[in-house]
């Protein structure tokens, strides 16, 4: 079973947590300087490194070479969060690992020579940790990872040397965006050295009131102090969120239940459907899940929606490439399939 079907701790409010770790080699230049032998020789040892030391290992995780996928299968492994979307573009030796779970994978030659993702469910930081962190350290025993006493981990952007870590969380907020209160707290969080992206990361906007939350300092401070940071302040935002929620229920609660009552209607019976209109519709539903107004279908059949109605996702599955008006018949007969035998309150 994939890790984004789990439920997992607060997941009204953080849908997923992400550890991600850069790691560079010193026999190498960076990736942007690197000519395709040096790439090639870079990704072979990377792989080799991981792979080639345990059977166990062999079996659990494939490797993938960009270079050899065409642009729907590449963007489809962006859509599940799976690898970058510069990864995704034909570069040199562009490669990745990922486990048969997909709660982790490692992206060979991206802007570092290694980012090491680990995904887990809801709010599980330390989990996403105990993932990345044990992969790192097969790494460091059977490669020259480039390190400085003085700096640590050294890294193409100096923003992410020391640690090379970025903690972040997917959080779902719909209460803060409905009360105008978003706008603020973005603010405040960026005063406290957060990043608040969209969906899917930097230079993306957010799609059905998800934002993704991470910490920008990495040196100078532990793995586990930049961790404890930034949970403290998700618990902080998860108490803000379910406040709002509270709130704008307690005073429009014919305005909630009709918001969440008509999207679930037109995620029902729609025969056309958009992949921003789907994520918002969702979202509306995701919230009425956590208000106990929708009964009869779980986080995880949302989570499994979400993760396989994206453009390349929708393609992938029907095996060919679609126009934008087939894609969405094709996007509202999944969500129907899955959603339609299933009782409203």
């Amino acid at each position: 079973m994939t890790w984004y079907i789990d439920k997992g701790p607060e997941s009204d409010v953080i849908v997923s947590s992400r550890i991600r770790l850069a790691r560079n080699l010193t026999q190498f230049p960076f990736p942007h300087r690197m000519d395709n032998q040096q790439a090639k020789q870079a990704a072979d040892e990377i792989v080799d490194a991981f792979l080639n030391h345990d059977e166990k290992q062999r079996h659990d995780f494939l490797t993938l070479d960009l270079e050899t996928l065409n642009e729907i299968d590449r963007m489809a492994l962006v859509e599940k969060h799976l690898v970058s979307e510069d990864l995704a573009r034909v570069g040199k030796n562009h490669r990745v690992i990922i486990s048969r779970d997909e709660s982790l994978s490692i992206m060979i030659n991206e802007e570092d020579h290694i980012r090491i993702q680990a995904m887990q469910a809801g709010l599980d930081l330390e989990g996403a940790f105990a993932l990345a962190s044990g992969a790192s350290r097969q790494l460091e025993d059977n490669l020259n990872i480039a390190y400085s006493e003085q700096f640590g981990f050294l890294t193409a952007c100096p923003t992410n040397t020391g640690t090379g870590m970025r903690a972040s969380a997917m959080a779902h907020l719909p209460g803060l965006v409905m009360t105008g209160k978003i706008r603020t707290i973005v603010d405040s969080l960026s005063k406290m050295s957060f990043a608040v992206r969209g969906y899917h990361g930097e230079g993306s906007k957010s799609q059905g009131n998800v934002f993704q939350i991470s910490n920008q300092l990495t040196l100078g401070l532990s793995e586990e102090d930049l961790i404890n940071d930034l949970k403290r302040m998700l618990n902080q935002l998860i108490e803000q969120e379910r406040k709002a929620r509270r709130a704008i229920y307690r005073s429009r609660p014919v305005f909630v239940e009709d918001k969440i009552m008509r999207s679930y209607g037109v995620l029902l019976k729609a025969r056309q459907m958009a992949n921003d209109e789907a994520l918002n519709l969702l979202s509306d539903l995701r919230l009425g899940l956590a208000l106990g107004l929708i009964h009869g279908i779980s986080e995880s059949e949302v989570n499994r929606l979400i993760a396989s109605i994206g453009p390349a996702s929708i393609q992938k599955t029907h095996g060919q490439p679609m126009t934008p008006e087939e894609r969405d018949i094709a996007r509202a007969t999944a969500i129907r399939n899955l959603l339609g035998e299933q009782p409203a309150n």
